[in-house]
Protein backbone atom coordinates (compact mmCIF):
# COMPACT_ATOMS: atom_id res chain seq x y z
CA UNK A 1 0.00 0.00 0.00
CA UNK A 2 2.89 2.37 0.72
CA UNK A 3 4.02 1.88 -2.89
CA UNK A 4 0.55 2.87 -4.10
CA UNK A 5 0.71 6.08 -2.05
CA UNK A 6 4.13 6.97 -3.38
CA UNK A 7 2.98 6.36 -6.96
CA UNK A 8 0.03 8.68 -6.49
CA UNK A 9 2.46 11.49 -5.84
CA UNK A 10 4.66 10.54 -8.78
CA UNK A 11 2.11 10.54 -11.58
CA UNK A 12 4.02 11.14 -14.80
CA UNK A 13 1.97 12.39 -17.72
CA UNK A 14 3.01 14.35 -20.79
CA UNK A 15 1.31 17.60 -21.65
CA UNK A 16 1.52 21.33 -21.31
CA UNK A 17 -0.61 24.28 -20.44
CA UNK A 18 -2.01 26.18 -23.38
CA UNK A 19 -2.78 29.70 -22.24
CA UNK A 20 -5.30 30.03 -25.08
CA UNK A 21 -7.50 27.28 -23.62
CA UNK A 22 -10.75 28.52 -22.15
CA UNK A 23 -13.06 26.84 -19.66
CA UNK A 24 -16.54 27.31 -18.25
CA UNK A 25 -16.51 30.54 -16.24
CA UNK A 26 -17.35 30.23 -12.53
CA UNK A 27 -18.85 33.46 -11.21
CA UNK A 28 -17.52 34.83 -7.93
CA UNK A 29 -20.96 34.75 -6.28
CA UNK A 30 -21.44 31.02 -6.92
CA UNK A 31 -20.83 28.50 -4.14
CA UNK A 32 -19.28 25.25 -5.25
CA UNK A 33 -17.67 21.98 -4.36
CA UNK A 34 -14.94 21.03 -6.85
CA UNK A 35 -13.14 17.71 -7.05
CA UNK A 36 -9.51 17.55 -8.16
CA UNK A 37 -9.40 14.42 -10.32
CA UNK A 38 -5.86 13.21 -10.93
CA UNK A 39 -6.48 10.14 -13.11
CA UNK A 40 -7.98 12.18 -15.95
CA UNK A 41 -6.48 15.54 -14.82
CA UNK A 42 -9.79 17.35 -14.56
CA UNK A 43 -11.74 19.56 -12.19
CA UNK A 44 -15.44 18.83 -11.62
CA UNK A 45 -17.62 21.63 -10.20
CA UNK A 46 -20.84 20.93 -8.27
CA UNK A 47 -23.27 23.61 -7.10
CA UNK A 48 -24.87 23.81 -3.65
CA UNK A 49 -27.50 21.28 -4.78
CA UNK A 50 -24.74 18.90 -5.90
CA UNK A 51 -25.55 19.37 -9.56
CA UNK A 52 -22.57 19.37 -11.89
CA UNK A 53 -22.30 22.65 -13.76
CA UNK A 54 -18.73 22.66 -15.10
CA UNK A 55 -15.81 20.41 -15.93
CA UNK A 56 -12.30 21.62 -16.72
CA UNK A 57 -10.04 19.19 -18.60
CA UNK A 58 -6.45 20.30 -18.14
CA UNK A 59 -3.41 18.69 -19.78
CA UNK A 60 -1.08 19.01 -16.80
CA UNK A 61 0.09 16.20 -14.47
CA UNK A 62 -1.31 17.93 -11.40
CA UNK A 63 -1.94 16.12 -8.14
CA UNK A 64 -3.43 18.99 -6.16
CA UNK A 65 -5.09 22.39 -6.24
CA UNK A 66 -5.35 25.38 -3.94
CA UNK A 67 -8.01 28.11 -3.94
CA UNK A 68 -6.53 31.46 -2.86
CA UNK A 69 -8.03 34.07 -0.53
CA UNK A 70 -9.65 36.01 -3.36
CA UNK A 71 -11.84 32.92 -3.93
CA UNK A 72 -11.15 33.19 -7.65
CA UNK A 73 -7.51 32.21 -8.22
CA UNK A 74 -6.67 28.50 -8.34
CA UNK A 75 -3.16 27.04 -8.20
CA UNK A 76 -2.51 23.63 -9.75
CA UNK A 77 0.63 21.75 -8.70
CA UNK A 78 2.20 18.33 -8.98
CA UNK A 79 5.36 16.47 -8.11
CA UNK A 80 6.39 16.18 -11.78
CA UNK A 81 5.49 19.79 -12.66
CA UNK A 82 8.30 22.33 -12.79
CA UNK A 83 5.82 25.18 -12.38
CA UNK A 84 2.70 26.00 -10.41
CA UNK A 85 -0.04 26.83 -12.91
CA UNK A 86 -2.42 29.68 -12.08
CA UNK A 87 -6.05 29.92 -13.25
CA UNK A 88 -8.88 32.41 -12.85
CA UNK A 89 -12.28 30.84 -12.19
CA UNK A 90 -14.27 33.90 -13.21
CA UNK A 91 -12.28 34.35 -16.42
CA UNK A 92 -12.23 30.63 -17.13
CA UNK A 93 -8.62 30.58 -18.24
CA UNK A 94 -4.96 30.13 -17.40
CA UNK A 95 -3.40 33.42 -16.27
CA UNK A 96 0.12 32.75 -14.99
CA UNK A 97 2.90 30.25 -14.19
CA UNK A 98 5.06 30.33 -11.07
CA UNK A 99 8.54 28.85 -11.16
CA UNK A 100 8.79 26.37 -8.33
CA UNK A 101 10.76 23.36 -9.54
CA UNK A 102 9.62 19.76 -9.40
CA UNK A 103 8.64 18.12 -6.13
CA UNK A 104 5.56 20.04 -4.93
CA UNK A 105 3.11 17.58 -3.33
CA UNK A 106 0.98 19.84 -1.12
CA UNK A 107 0.10 23.51 -0.67
CA UNK A 108 -1.57 25.51 2.09
CA UNK A 109 -3.01 29.01 2.28
CA UNK A 110 -1.86 30.59 5.53
CA UNK A 111 -4.25 32.49 7.78
CA UNK A 112 -4.51 36.28 7.91
CA UNK A 113 -2.87 36.90 4.55
CA UNK A 114 0.48 35.48 5.67
CA UNK A 115 1.13 33.89 2.28
CA UNK A 116 1.25 30.43 0.78
CA UNK A 117 3.16 27.30 1.78
CA UNK A 118 4.36 24.71 -0.74
CA UNK A 119 5.68 21.32 0.35
CA UNK A 120 8.60 20.09 -1.77
CA UNK A 121 9.13 16.38 -1.30
CA UNK A 122 12.20 16.11 -3.54
CA UNK A 123 14.41 18.50 -1.59
CA UNK A 124 12.67 17.98 1.76
CA UNK A 125 11.73 21.63 2.13
CA UNK A 126 8.90 24.04 2.79
CA UNK A 127 8.64 27.03 0.43
CA UNK A 128 6.93 30.28 1.30
CA UNK A 129 5.35 32.36 -1.49
CA UNK A 130 3.35 35.55 -1.50
CA UNK A 131 0.05 35.58 -3.40
CA UNK A 132 1.75 36.97 -6.49
CA UNK A 133 3.99 33.91 -6.69
CA UNK A 134 7.17 35.54 -5.40
CA UNK A 135 9.37 33.03 -3.59
CA UNK A 136 10.18 34.38 -0.13
CA UNK A 137 11.74 31.67 2.05
CA UNK A 138 12.82 28.04 2.01
CA UNK A 139 12.97 25.96 5.19
CA UNK A 140 14.58 22.51 5.32
CA UNK A 141 12.56 19.91 7.25
CA UNK A 142 12.59 16.10 7.54
CA UNK A 143 12.56 13.47 4.80
CA UNK A 144 9.68 13.55 2.28
CA UNK A 145 7.33 16.04 3.97
CA UNK A 146 3.67 15.66 3.02
CA UNK A 147 1.02 16.88 5.47
CA UNK A 148 1.17 20.49 6.63
CA UNK A 149 -1.22 22.45 8.84
CA UNK A 150 -1.36 25.74 10.69
CA UNK A 151 -2.93 26.54 14.02
CA UNK A 152 -5.44 29.38 14.32
CA UNK A 153 -4.31 30.44 17.78
CA UNK A 154 -0.54 30.32 17.48
CA UNK A 155 2.16 31.10 14.94
CA UNK A 156 3.34 27.56 14.25
CA UNK A 157 3.29 25.45 11.13
CA UNK A 158 3.27 21.67 11.67
CA UNK A 159 4.94 19.52 9.01
CA UNK A 160 4.42 15.75 9.00
CA UNK A 161 7.40 14.13 7.27
CA UNK A 162 6.13 10.99 5.50
CA UNK A 163 9.60 9.54 4.90
CA UNK A 164 10.85 10.24 8.41
CA UNK A 165 9.83 9.77 12.04
CA UNK A 166 9.66 13.48 12.79
CA UNK A 167 7.10 16.26 12.96
CA UNK A 168 8.82 19.58 12.25
CA UNK A 169 7.37 22.70 13.88
CA UNK A 170 8.16 25.93 12.02
CA UNK A 171 7.89 29.32 13.71
CA UNK A 172 6.06 31.46 11.15
CA UNK A 173 7.59 34.66 12.49
CA UNK A 174 11.21 33.57 12.14
CA UNK A 175 10.65 31.06 9.29
CA UNK A 176 12.83 28.54 11.08
CA UNK A 177 12.29 25.07 12.52
CA UNK A 178 11.60 25.80 16.17
CA UNK A 179 11.53 22.17 17.31
CA UNK A 180 10.88 18.60 16.22
CA UNK A 181 9.30 15.62 17.93
CA UNK A 182 9.23 11.90 17.17
CA UNK A 183 6.23 10.35 15.42
CA UNK A 184 5.46 7.07 13.68
CA UNK A 185 7.03 6.33 10.30
CA UNK A 186 4.96 6.85 7.12
CA UNK A 187 2.67 9.26 8.93
CA UNK A 188 0.19 11.38 7.00
CA UNK A 189 -2.96 13.30 7.90
CA UNK A 190 -3.37 15.33 11.07
CA UNK A 191 -5.89 17.16 13.24
CA UNK A 192 -4.72 20.08 15.35
CA UNK A 193 -6.79 20.47 18.54
CA UNK A 194 -5.37 23.66 19.97
CA UNK A 195 -7.69 24.03 22.95
CA UNK A 196 -6.68 20.53 24.05
CA UNK A 197 -3.04 21.33 23.22
CA UNK A 198 -2.72 18.20 21.13
CA UNK A 199 -2.25 17.06 17.56
CA UNK A 200 -3.64 13.81 16.17
CA UNK A 201 -1.57 12.10 13.47
CA UNK A 202 -2.52 9.15 11.28
CA UNK A 203 -0.75 7.20 8.56
CA UNK A 204 -0.39 4.13 6.40
CA UNK A 205 2.16 2.06 8.29
CA UNK A 206 5.67 0.99 7.35
CA UNK A 207 6.56 -1.90 5.07
CA UNK A 208 4.12 -4.76 5.58
CA UNK A 209 2.90 -3.31 8.88
CA UNK A 210 -0.42 -1.58 8.26
CA UNK A 211 -1.26 1.30 10.60
CA UNK A 212 -4.23 0.51 12.83
CA UNK A 213 -4.05 3.52 15.16
CA UNK A 214 -3.98 7.26 15.26
CA UNK A 215 -1.61 8.90 17.71
CA UNK A 216 -2.16 11.88 19.99
CA UNK A 217 0.79 14.14 20.80
CA UNK A 218 1.16 17.14 23.07
CA UNK A 219 1.77 20.31 21.07
CA UNK A 220 3.71 21.68 24.07
CA UNK A 221 6.10 18.81 24.77
CA UNK A 222 5.82 16.59 21.69
CA UNK A 223 5.23 13.60 23.95
CA UNK A 224 2.69 10.98 22.96
CA UNK A 225 -0.47 11.39 25.05
CA UNK A 226 -2.20 8.27 23.79
CA UNK A 227 -3.43 6.40 20.78
CA UNK A 228 -6.79 5.38 19.39
CA UNK A 229 -7.48 2.23 17.42
CA UNK A 230 -9.06 3.18 14.09
CA UNK A 231 -8.48 0.49 11.46
CA UNK A 232 -7.10 0.69 8.84
CA UNK A 233 -4.87 3.58 7.67
CA UNK A 234 -6.55 6.62 9.25
CA UNK A 235 -5.46 9.48 6.98
CA UNK A 236 -7.99 12.32 7.25
CA UNK A 237 -9.66 14.04 10.21
CA UNK A 238 -12.38 16.67 10.66
CA UNK A 239 -13.86 18.01 13.88
CA UNK A 240 -17.12 19.96 14.01
CA UNK A 241 -20.09 20.47 16.33
CA UNK A 242 -21.38 16.95 15.59
CA UNK A 243 -18.19 15.15 16.58
CA UNK A 244 -14.79 14.03 15.34
CA UNK A 245 -14.74 12.28 11.97
CA UNK A 246 -11.93 9.95 10.93
CA UNK A 247 -11.50 8.62 7.40
CA UNK A 248 -9.66 5.31 7.08
CA UNK A 249 -8.24 4.69 3.64
CA UNK A 250 -7.58 0.97 4.12
CA UNK A 251 -11.14 0.01 5.11
CA UNK A 252 -12.87 2.73 3.07
CA UNK A 253 -14.65 3.64 6.28
CA UNK A 254 -15.72 6.80 8.05
CA UNK A 255 -15.78 6.79 11.85
CA UNK A 256 -17.61 9.24 14.10
CA UNK A 257 -16.24 9.84 17.61
CA UNK A 258 -17.59 11.84 20.53
CA UNK A 259 -15.55 14.13 22.79
CA UNK A 260 -14.65 11.12 24.94
CA UNK A 261 -13.07 9.47 21.89
CA UNK A 262 -15.76 6.78 21.84
CA UNK A 263 -16.93 5.47 18.48
CA UNK A 264 -20.55 6.42 17.86
CA UNK A 265 -20.98 4.97 14.39
CA UNK A 266 -19.00 3.88 11.35
CA UNK A 267 -19.87 3.80 7.69
CA UNK A 268 -18.29 2.20 4.63
CA UNK A 269 -18.11 5.00 2.08
CA UNK A 270 -16.49 5.04 -1.36
CA UNK A 271 -13.59 3.00 -2.66
CA UNK A 272 -10.13 4.07 -1.52
CA UNK A 273 -11.19 7.45 -0.12
CA UNK A 274 -8.42 9.99 0.46
CA UNK A 275 -10.29 13.25 1.05
CA UNK A 276 -13.25 14.72 2.92
CA UNK A 277 -14.54 18.19 3.71
CA UNK A 278 -17.47 20.23 5.04
CA UNK A 279 -19.88 21.80 2.55
CA UNK A 280 -23.27 23.37 3.32
CA UNK A 281 -23.57 21.47 6.60
CA UNK A 282 -22.78 18.10 5.02
CA UNK A 283 -19.66 15.97 5.19
CA UNK A 284 -18.32 15.16 1.73
CA UNK A 285 -16.12 12.10 1.09
CA UNK A 286 -14.33 11.58 -2.23
CA UNK A 287 -13.89 7.99 -3.38
CA UNK A 288 -10.66 7.82 -5.38
CA UNK A 289 -11.41 4.51 -7.11
CA UNK A 290 -15.20 4.90 -7.28
CA UNK A 291 -15.03 8.29 -9.06
CA UNK A 292 -17.81 9.63 -6.87
CA UNK A 293 -18.41 11.93 -3.94
CA UNK A 294 -20.58 10.83 -1.04
CA UNK A 295 -22.72 13.36 0.81
CA UNK A 296 -23.00 12.30 4.46
CA UNK A 297 -25.39 13.56 7.13
CA UNK A 298 -23.06 14.20 10.10
CA UNK A 299 -25.85 13.67 12.62
CA UNK A 300 -27.21 10.33 11.41
CA UNK A 301 -24.12 9.18 9.47
CA UNK A 302 -26.29 8.25 6.51
CA UNK A 303 -25.25 8.78 2.89
CA UNK A 304 -27.78 11.27 1.56
CA UNK A 305 -26.57 11.24 -2.02
CA UNK A 306 -23.76 10.11 -4.31
CA UNK A 307 -22.56 12.09 -7.32
CA UNK A 308 -20.32 10.95 -10.16
CA UNK A 309 -17.35 13.22 -10.83
CA UNK A 310 -14.11 12.83 -12.78
CA UNK A 311 -11.68 9.92 -12.57
CA UNK A 312 -9.65 9.69 -9.38
CA UNK A 313 -10.99 12.48 -7.12
CA UNK A 314 -8.01 13.02 -4.82
CA UNK A 315 -8.67 16.46 -3.36
CA UNK A 316 -11.53 18.94 -3.08
CA UNK A 317 -11.86 22.71 -3.27
CA UNK A 318 -14.80 24.31 -1.47
CA UNK A 319 -16.20 27.83 -1.81
CA UNK A 320 -19.25 28.83 0.23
Amino acid sequence: MRQVIVLLFAVILLGGCNSSDTYTKVNLDKSFLATVNIKDTSLTFLDENYQRFARWDISEPFTGALLLADKDTVLLYGKEMATIEVYSLSAGKHIDSWKAGKGIVNMLLLHNGEGIVAVNQLNHSIYFFDEEGKHQERVKVGESPLTVLQGKLGSNLYVINFGDTLCSVIDLETKQVDREFTIQGSSTGALLREEQREIWIGGHGEGNQVEENLYMYSTETGKMKGKLKVPTMPIKFIENEDGIFILSHGTSSLYKMNDKYEEIKSLVVGVNPFEMGNFKGDLIVAGYDSDKVYIVNTDTMDVKQTVEVGEGPFQMMIRE
